[in-house]
């Protein structure tokens, strides 16, 4: 019988639930023999010609993606790929562009079991303004996605609901 998850997703932008997001993957990548993919996505940078560029000038510097994406590479060694066991086959994809769009292809292209990602856990007019990536992608997945919400204490809720 095939494994339940042979490909694990583990989506980041280095935020507290992504880093929560990360011990589950591990751990799930652990339990099921599976290999894990660490996904991360920037905003692409290079838009041609920029928007602003008529109400607000700046020079561009071709160096800065180039470092954003050496940044994002020693992020990942250091929080992620130090944390995994030794032996545990995963790989780094670094994309750019809409978040959830990348996600998503990066879904389909190593065609993943199961994703696993941080979700922020916006509400209210929050929600309704910026919406969330990850239920962009928990909507339009080709496979089971798995959002991962750090606990809230009862001290951070106004109403002392912690939920």
């Amino acid at each position: 019988m095939r494994p339940l998850f042979r490909k694990i997703g583990f989506c980041t932008d280095f935020s507290e639930n992504a880093n929560q997001a990360f011990i589950v993957a591990r751990d799930l990548a652990v339990q099921f023999g599976a290999s894990i993919e660490i996904i991360h996505i920037t905003t692409n940078l290079a838009l041609s010609p920029p928007v602003h560029a008529t109400y607000m000038p700046v020079e561009y510097d071709p160096n800065f993606i180039e470092e954003i994406t050496q940044a994002a590479m020693k992020s990942i060694q250091e929080n992620y790929v130090g944390q995994l066991p030794e032996g545990l086959p995963y790989g780094v994809n670094l994309h750019s562009g809409y978040a959830a769009t990348e996600i998503l292809n990066a879904v389909e292209e190593k065609e993943l079991d199961l994703l696993v990602m941080g979700s922020h856990g916006l509400t209210g007019i929050a929600h309704v303004l910026f919406g969330s990536t990850a239920d962009r992608v928990v909507r339009k997945a080709a496979c089971s996605v798995l959002t991962v919400r750090l606990r809230k204490s009862k001290a951070d809720c106004p109403s002392g609901d912690a939920g």
